[in-house]
């Protein structure tokens, strides 16, 4: 049940910041009073929403892991974990990597999972997560481009996830 409050908040939270989109590049386009006040609304709300799904989403055992020990939290974690934490759990690391279209289709656009992903390695890296703004600075050290470096991380950041939960499955099995 906390998993489908979550999911249901998270779910909110990103129709919610596409709207947020929509509203500040009405209010930067155009001069009407009232967008910007949709815009300052819009944002105070995600904000608070933003608090009620870290607040929820920590009775999941995977988020709370995934806060204490890679030091992340938010709505992007934890719709990851809402939406696919039996995914996490079950699939092996190269499924995983496809169904979060890290793969290399350009046929195909990526899917809403896909970008969220992106989105946190985005973050994490621009508030200088310890982890992985070093991964982020040897991929870019090695020549490599921004937007392939990000890549890099969320394909890390997936795999850390992973990891996790794979830890908690072996501590379980070793409990009593």
């Amino acid at each position: 049940p906390e998993e489908l409050e979550v999911r249901a908040l998270t779910e909110l939270w990103v129709e919610l910041a596409g709207q947020k989109k929509s509203a500040k590049y009405a209010r930067t386009t155009t001069d009407n009073p009232i967008a910007v006040e949709v815009h300052k609304t819009l944002k105070r709300l995600i904000e608070k929403l933003s608090e009620e799904i870290h607040r929820e989403a920590l009775r999941l055992p995977l988020y709370k892991e995934a806060v204490e020990e890679l030091g992340l939290k938010g709505p992007i974690l934890a719709y990851i974990i809402s939406h696919d934490s039996m995914a996490l759990m079950t699939l092996p690391r190269d499924k995983l990597a496809i169904r979060y279209g890290m793969v290399e289709r350009p046929w195909r656009k990526r899917p809403l999972r896909s970008r969220l992903l992106i989105l946190l390695a985005w973050a994490a890296v621009l508030q200088h997560h310890p982890r992985y703004r070093k991964i982020y600075d040897h991929y870019r050290q090695k020549g490599q481009k921004h937007w392939y470096s990000i890549l890099r991380v969320a394909k890390r950041l997936l795999r850390d996830l992973r990891q996790l939960r794979e830890d908690r499955q072996q501590t379980q099995k070793a409990g009593p």
